[in-house]
């Protein structure tokens, strides 16, 4: 194995452990029942894989270390896909698009519905949260 490859090979590595460190729930249904259970807000993000500006806000939610642990202490995550998944009854007009609730599912402000580096980002979790 070159030089080359083992770094390539680590930071892979490396970038899987930081993923691991973000809990995303496994679907809708589950993550309202588990945000209840827990009494966590909601982040749904709202994303499509063919858009760079999703994969951008997913890369800041989970990857941002400062970001994925405070939405872990504080939110239960949902992604969902558009090109795949139903909508929910949100409304979505492009990705990607944000929304906030409380442990019982009630919309907390206005939908985010653009891409936040990590500080921006980081600065509406807390408004959100209050603090």
């Amino acid at each position: 194995m070159s030089k080359y490859s083992a770094l390539f090979l680590g930071l892979l590595l490396s970038s899987t452990l930081l993923v691991a460190d973000m809990y995303w729930a496994d679907d809708y249904k589950s993550g309202l029942k588990e945000a209840k259970a827990e009494n966590k807000k909601i982040l749904i993000l709202f994303s499509n894989e063919d858009q760079p500006a999703s994969e951008e806000m997913l890369w800041t939610i989970s990857f941002d270390k400062n970001v994925s642990d405070y939405v872990s202490e504080h939110f239960i995550a949902i992604e969902i896909d558009v090109g795949y998944d139903s909508r929910q009854g949100y409304k979505v007009y492009k990705t990607p698009t944000v929304y906030f609730l409380d442990s019982h599912a009630k919309k907390i402000g206005k939908p985010l519905t653009k891409k936040l580096g990590p500080v921006k980002f980081m600065k509406k979790l807390q408004e959100v949260v209050g603090e």
